[in-house]
Formats: structure tokens, sequence, C-alpha cells
């Protein structure tokens, strides 16, 4: 038989059976990979809750398309970054009325940090994390209002590819850093993040990880419970996770307390003022609250 027919025979085969199945393939290990099948997966029903939340005005800036990024709560304030499409972030200072917000003061982030993400307050410094730095910033918050541009005290690389949210929380009587990755490594990681100031790096600080379920927005530390806010198809979501769970599952379906509906279909980073749960939406460019946030799993 002909070596060069034979070898023919064979590629023609291949192209006709393994090829066509050789792109869904693909494509499923990808999907699996990235976390893009959360995008459409939600909790099943006996998990999933109602929030009613009020509209409190637009974003700066967003008629513009200048998107709303991190947020927290601090000094009776609530700080909000957006993102100028990629050219600048700048930091803003709100103060909260009954039905709208006043803005007093705001500074802009160091020249790499285009799209702060995230921000979480400890009392007496303001932490940011940037998307596109992928670094996690130490700010004299009232000495960057004063002076309008950001007085980083110290920084570091945080590790992930698409860093996207941060907050404080309890573990074991520690206070530590949660930040997460978008959708690159679907990681939201817990460390000791002034020792990761003093080296320069997320790196040896770990206390643990998780796999989000992707598109991850914002963090919250709430109750004794980590809220973390999430991208999803038909309807974006917040959970509500217990700690503990994440910690010996490292998984955040598997450790899920409630799953709540977010206020519009762009859910940004998420703020606790000490009675309500605050975000912002970068589609309708709004910010939102809500008075009705159940702080344990039987309410």
């Amino acid at each position: 038989m002909n070596l060069k027919k034979v070898t023919r025979t064979v590629l023609e085969t291949v192209a006709v059976i393994v090829l066509p199945l050789a792109l869904p393939i693909t494509a499923f290990f990808l999907a699996n990979r990235y976390g893009l099948f959360s995008w459409v997966s939600r909790a099943p029903q006996q998990f999933r809750r109602t929030l009613p939340w009020k509209d409190f005005g637009p974003t700066p800036l967003g008629e513009k398309g200048y998107t709303p990024q991190g947020l927290t709560w601090a000094n009776d304030r609530l700080i909000f970054a957006n993102s100028w499409k990629n050219t600048l972030s700048r930091v803003y200072e709100y103060q909260v009325g009954p039905d709208s917000l006043t803005l007093e003061r705001f500074f802009d982030m160091p020249p790499e940090a285009v799209h702060t993400s995230g921000l979480a307050w400890d009392g007496a410094y303001l932490w940011a994390v940037d998307y596109k730095s992928n670094l996690a910033y130490k700010i004299d918050l009232e000495a960057s209002l004063v002076s309008q541009k950001a007085v980083v005290l110290a920084q570091f690389d945080t590790g992930l590819k698409g860093t996207s949210a941060c907050c404080l929380l309890d573990v074991d009587g520690e206070t530590c850093l949660a930040i997460s990755d978008f959708l690159r490594t679907r990681r939201t990681i817990v460390i000791r993040h002034h020792a990761a100031a003093q080296t320069g790096s997320a790196t040896g600080h770990l206390i643990f990880e998780y796999h989000n379920e992707s598109f991850s927005q914002g963090l919250e530390y709430v109750g004794g419970f980590l809220w973390e806010s999430v991208n999803k198809r038909g309807g974006d979501i917040i959970n509500q996770l217990d700690v503990q769970r994440l910690r010996s599952t490292g998984d955040a379906r598997l450790s899920l307390i409630a799953q709540f509906n977010a206020p519009g279909p762009g859910v940004e980073d998420l703020a606790w003022d000490g009675r309500r749960m605050w975000t912002s939406d970068e589609v309708r460019f709004r910010f939102y609250c809500c008075t009705e946030l159940p702080l344990t799993p039987t309410e």
C-alpha cells in the first residue's frame, strides 16, 4: 500500500472526526478554567433572597462613561473611586444625606493606577487595589484629600492578574485583607497586608484563599460574614459567605449562606456604614444603598 496514500487517509480521518470535537472540548476546558460557566450559574432556589435597594443618585462623570469602581466607608464619609476609561482613577469623599450624596473633596491615584477597583478603610489608612497595575496601596487619606494627589505610604504586588476588590476582615482575631481577582485566576486571597506592604509583595503572607465565582466586583465584611458582589447574566448578585467554610473548602459556592439580588446589571464594590450596605452600578452609573441587610443565616 502506498505510504503517502495511507498517511493522507489517516489525516483526512483525523480532520473529519477529531477536529470538529477539538473546538468544543477546548472551549469547555477554558470556560471551566476561567469560571465562565459561573456567569450563568446561580445558587439553588433555597439560597436566594431579595433585598430592597434605594437609588442615591448618579456617580460622578457617568455621562462621560467614567465607570464606578472602589467603595468604602471611612470617618463617617463614603469614599468612592471611578476610572476615567483607564487613563486615570479619581477617589472622591462624599457626605451622606437622608436621600442624596454631597461631594466634598477628591484626589487622584498614582499614574499607573488607572482602574482602582477596590477600597478598604482600617480606621487609620485607606487601602486601595488596582485592576491594571495589580498593586495594593496604603494611603494617607486626609493628606491625599488635602493635596488632591494620593499620598502613598507603601504598596505591594497582589500577585493576581486582574485585581478587583478588597476588604478588611477578622481571621482568628487578626485583621487581614481579602483581595479578589475578577476573572483570570478565580482567586480571592486573604493576606497579612501590613507584612506584604513591608516586603512589597503578597507572596509569603497568604493566610488562605478560595475560588470565587469569577467576575468578582466587590468585597465587604459584615456581621462575621464575607460579602462578595458578582456579575451574572440576567442580573448581578451578592453572596453572603461563611469565612470558616471558605478556609476549609476553598470554594465560594460551598461556603454560601445566602445569595441576594444586586440593584442593577453592573454591580461594583461594597461598603458598610454600620447599618447600611452601599454599592454602585457601572451600567446605570448610580449609587445605591440597602437598609435591610440580614446579618444572620436565620433572618
